[in-house]
Formats: C-alpha cells, sequence, structure tokens
C-alpha cells in the first residue's frame, strides 16, 4: 500500500462521465480517494485535497493531476448528489462509486464511466473492506486483500464503459451478470427519482435492523452484507431499468458468484476437484482426483497453467494444504476408493510454482490410503490415514515423525479430516468422533459425531465438525465437550467448512448444492432456510476456503468448476496455519 522510499508518481489528469443509465448526472460532486491502510473501513485520503471537480451538464469531469501515495495504492471514485436530466431536480440521496485500482495505473488516456454498476460491483467486491462513512480501508496488513478486492472488481464491471462484465473476467467463467445488473436497476430507481417514494421504498426495503440508509452507495451496501434478508422486498423495487440482462424473478439470495473452470481443456486442470486450500497472494490451490495434476488459480479466477501442474505421484487426489512457504502438500489415494485397499497412498509436495518438490511423493510415517492434510504453524504436515485409521507426522522434507505405523493405528475408524491448532497438535475427525494427538504422539479422544466429513477450528480454539450423516455441524470445546449443534440455515450434509475472519462457520454442503453460514458464538443460522448459492447453480460443493478479500471459494466435484462467493465473508489470513486470523 505504501512505497518504498521512492519519490511517489504524479497522476495525470483523466476524465470521465456519472451517469444513471443513459441519463447524465449533472452537478454532482466528484472525490478521488486512496483507501487506507489504518483499519478496515478507515484512513482514506482525498488525493484533490482543496480542489473540487464537478460534473457539467452532460455529466462529465475531469480531475486535474494529483500526487499517488504510492503506485500500487488503491484509488477509487466517490459521485454525491446531482441532477439527472430525467428529473432535473437535485437529488442528495445520489451517491455512486467506481473502484480504479492500482494508482500507477491511471494516466491521461483513463476514462471512467460512473453508474450504477460501477457501484454495484465496487460494493460487493470491497464489501469488507467499506467503513460507516463508505470510505475504504485495510489494516495494515492486508495490503494484499485489499489490492485482491480492486483486482476482482475488474472481473465485474468495465469501467471505462460502466458495463458488466469486466475486462479481466476468464473467457471461460461464468458471472452471475443478470443479479449484478438487476440491484444496479433498483438503485436506478432511486437516482432517477430526485428523491422521491422511490428513494424511500429503497432505503426502507434495505435497512439494517434500526438504521435506514441515507443514500443509494450506503443502501447498495446493506444489501450486499444482508444477502439472505428481504429478498423479494428488494427485488419488488425492480422497474424497466437500463442495465440488463437483469432477473425475471427474486433472487434465491443476493451473494454474487463467480464460476471458473467452465470448459473441457486449458482451464486449469480440474477434474473432480476436492480440497482446496489458498496461499499468502489469495491464489486457490485445488487437489483433482483425476488426471494427476493439481489446478492453481489466481485470485481473480485466472488458471496459473491451463492443465494444472503435473507430478509424479499425483494420483486420487482428495487433500490439500499451503504451508507457510506457500508450497503445497496433496494426499494421494494411489489405489482402490474402497476400504481395504492394498495401495499405500502418498504426498505430494509442490512448490509455490507448481514444481515437484517430492518425486513419486513421501510414502513413510504409516501413509495409507492418505485423505486430508493440515500444515501447521512450525512447518510440520498432518496427515489423515483413512485405511490405516491413523494419524502421520511429516516434517517440512517430508521425514517421517510418527514412525512406521503412523500414530494410533486403528485406534481412529477410518479418519478422514484433520485440522492443526496453534500448539502444533493435529485434531482428527473420525467415525463416531473426534482426537487430539500431540506432535509426540500422545492421543486424546472425545466422542461426538456419527459420520464427520470435515473439521475446523475457531479463533478461540473451539473445534468445528461437519457431521455428514447427521445433517449439522457439531461445536466442541478445546478440552473436547460438545457445546451444541447447528442444523438450520441450510445446512445439509455438509462436507468442507471454513471459519472466517469473525469466527462464523461456514459449510458447503454437498448433496444440497448449497453453502451455510452459522454464527459461530451462538450457532444460529445467518443464512436463510435454504442456504445460500442456489443462483450460483453449484454442484457437488465439496472443499471450501476463505481468503483475505472475503471471498468464499468453494469446489464443485461433480461440475469440473471452482465457484467464488464474492466479498461475503470476514476475511481471513492465508494460508491458514493453526488458528484462523483475521490478516
Amino acid at each position: 500500500m505504501t512505497g518504498s522510499g521512492s519519490t511517489p508518481p504524479a497522476t495525470p489528469a483523466f476524465t470521465g462521465e456519472m451517469e444513471s443509465g443513459t441519463a447524465p448526472v449533472s452537478g454532482a460532486a466528484i472525490t478521488v480517494y486512496a483507501a487506507g491502510n489504518a483499519g478496515v473501513g478507515t484512513g482514506a485520503t482525498n488525493l484533490l485535497g482543496s480542489q473540487s471537480v464537478t460534473t457539467d451538464s452532460s455529466g462529465k469531469f475531469s480531475v486535474p493531476a494529483f500526487q499517488c501515495p504510492s503506485s500500487t495504492a488503491q484509488v477509487y471514485l466517490v459521485g454525491r448528489g446531482g441532477a439527472t436530466s430525467s428529473s432535473g431536480s437535485e437529488n442528495t440521496a445520489l451517491a455512486m462509486t467506481a473502484a480504479l485500482g492500482d494508482c500507477g495505473s491511471l494516466s491521461n488516456s483513463t476514462t471512467v464511466v460512473m453508474n450504477e454498476v460501477t457501484t454495484a460491483a465496487a460494493t460487493w467486491a470491497l464489501a469488507q473492506f467499506i467503513g460507516p462513512d463508505e470510505a475504504i480501508g485495510a489494516s495494515a496488513t492486508n495490503g494484499t486483500g485489499l489490492r485482491n478486492a480492486f483486482l476482482t472488481v475488474g472481473n465485474l464491471v468495465d469501467n471505462s464503459k460502466g458495463a458488466a462484465p469486466g475486462p479481466t473476467l476468464p473467457a471461460s467463467a461464468k458471472l452471475e451478470t443478470a443479479k449484478l445488473n438487476t440491484l444496479a436497476d433498483v438503485l436506478w430507481s432511486c437516482d432517477q427519482a430526485g428523491q422521491g417514494t422511490a428513494c424511500q421504498a429503497l432505503f426502507s426495503a434495505a435497512s439494517e435492523g434500526s438504521v435506514t440508509p441515507t443514500d443509494t452507495l450506503e443502501a447498495a451496501l446493506n444489501i450486499v452484507r444482508n444477502p439472505g434478508t428481504n429478498m423479494a422486498g428488494v427485488f419488488a423495487l425492480l422497474s424497466q431499468g437500463p442495465y440488463q440482462p437483469a432477473l425475471t424473478a427474486a433472487p434465491h439470495d443476493w451473494t454474487l458468484s463467480s464460476t471458473f473452470g467452465n470448459c473441457a481443456s486449458g482451464c486449469g486442470g480440474l477434474n473432480l476437484p476436492g480440497s482446496l486450500a489458498i496461499d499468502s497472494k489469495g491464489n486457490v490451490w485445488v487437489a483433482n482426483y483425476f488426471g494427476g495434476a493439481a489446478s492453481e488459480f489466481s485470485s481473480t479466477g485466472a488458471p496459473a497453467s491451463a492443465g494444472g501442474y503435473a507430478a509424479t505421484g499425483l494420483s486420487e487426489s482428495f487433500g490439500i494444504a499451503v504451508d507457510a512457504q506457500d508450497s503445497v502438500w496433496i494426499t494421494n489415494e494411489n489405489g482402490s476408493s474402497t476400504e481395504g485397499s492394498t495401495g499405500s497412498g502418498s504426498v505430494t509436495h509442490l512448490s509455490s510454482a507448481g514444481e515437484d518438490i517430492s518425486g513419486p511423493g513421501y510414502t513413510g510415517g504409516g501413509l495409507y490410503f492418505p485423505i486430508a492434510v493440515a500444515a501447521t504453524s512450525g512447518g510440520n504436515i498432518w496427515v489423515a490415514d483413512y485405511a490405516n485409521s491413523a494419524a502421520t507426522l511429516l516434517t517440512s522434507d517430508g521425514s517421517a515423525v510418527s514412525g512406521a505405523s503412523g500414530y494410533a493405528p486403528s485406534a481412529l475408524p477410518f479418519t478422514t479430516a484433520v485440522a492443526a491448532d496453534a500448539n502444533g497438535n493435529g485434531w482428527f475427525a473420525y467415525q463416531g468422533g473426534v482426537a487430539m494427538v500431540t506432535p509426540a504422539g500422545a492421543v486424546t479422544a472425545f466422542s461426538c459425531c456419527a459420520v464427520p466429513a470435515g473439521i475446523a477450528l475457531d479463533q478461540s480454539g473451539n473445534v468445528w465438525v461437519a457431521d455428514y450423516d447427521a445433517s449439522d455441524l457439531v461445536k466442541l470445546s478445546s478440552a473436547g465437550a460438545v457445546m451444541g449443534q447447528a442444523a438450520g440455515g441450510g445446512v445439509n450434509t455438509p462436507v468442507g467448512i471454513a471459519v472466517d475472519g469473525s469466527g462464523n462457520l461456514w459449510s458447503a454442503n454437498y448433496r444440497a448444492n448449497t453453502l451455510s453460514e452459522i454464527n459461530g458464538a451462538t450457532l444460529a443460522a445467518l443464512s436463510p432456510a435454504a442456504g445460500y448459492g442456489l443462483d450460483a447453480q453449484l454442484y457437488g460443493p465439496f472443499g471450501e476456503g476463505i481468503d483475505a478479500s472475503g471471498n468464499l471459494w468453494v469446489t464443485n466435484a461433480y461440475g469440473n468448476t471452482l465457484t467464488e462467493l464474492i466479498g461475503v465473508a470476514a476475511p481471513v489470513k492465508t494460508p491458514v496455519l493453526g488458528l484462523p486470523a483475521q490478516p
């Protein structure tokens, strides 16, 4: 976010136009901001100082030259007030924004069309970084998450045209463009009204508790941040707006998704994708059961390799983890998927660039049908051995710590998932319960569940288990005491689970093709009764992860795709090593 000591670059003047649909907005005040780095929603800087910029009768404006704080400072525009040519009257409730990204990318050839589409796109992508006064900022340690969120805007909207989708959206990707346009059309109904009854209806529909929005940008933010609330009420405000295509019926929720990998070849090598993991740059890594390759996607969904990264030992891969060096660890069944398989299995180690480090794979430490893996903050790697009903511990070079048979062979019936805690212990889910295994091999087991398929720890060290057969999420204390179950919010055959930066739990509901959000403290459902993501057309959602921008990523096992729910969760520091943390 800041420079390295060199003189910050001066940015040439650039031009733009503020429009409501096809109608110019005249007399609006335009401000250029650099996003802050002193905390979420704080520290934004007006880069024009005392200079004022106002749109003319055609909605056009010219931004004078200004000084960039740094070439990578994230810049955005805000336009407030003004009158549309259709209403002819001042609308103080009108507020729009356009997220431009790196300050150093701006030039005198830059042109911006700021309208309701740029506003909706920026609101979704930057929802986790917008403060109560609509300022944008991140913590000093999350410049990567903020910049990636601005990059995501480029997938959603072309700021030079004010139209969706954006120029960086991969060609094969599927964006919910109609939903984005629908929200833009709803905002348009107020912007055109000159602050009449249409604005009052919008602000009422977008109210959050006792807080009622006072402008269209705040209304958009409330809708995006409460995606399971008042879907029909907001949709009812839609008139025949200018942005098409638009929805013809109310959405199941107001989450916005992009789905990647929708092609036969050249889209990253997704082939029955299983678990996923996210590195420190926001890249998403995926284990594939078929194809002998691991997939990597950028923070905006671009595949790093057309066919994925092949490695000698990759075969029938389910589990994946990223360590502190951004290198990748993947489990390989290497044999029949039936119980009692004679294949021993292995673990593959790839560099952050996808280079094969482990050759045929690591096979020591009791590995037998390994199905899940977790990296610790100290550099060790825990592996869940399904067929051996045991735990394996490897060092960062693949050497076995856990002996020839692994820890607790046959004592952890059909281990299915593993997570590491702050002390480097491994927490394993197995049929009927969970167990904590220390690096020295001491095992403490707890009964809790029927057939758990996923496990995660929260910021307090509590343990969450996705109980597939019971279709609920079980919360245990760090001492193993059951603290309750969560079954609402659409939880149904959960597999992948993840904890966000606020301590809320997200589950991937395999058979229901949905996602659920649960309040981590109260166990109350935050997602609607049917869950989130029905509009995204998930297909066998399996692996799950949350990045430092607040995007929720999920693999679709049967769709051979990767779906991103944009800005829906509290950001998490990645890779997750031990307990999840805010970035």
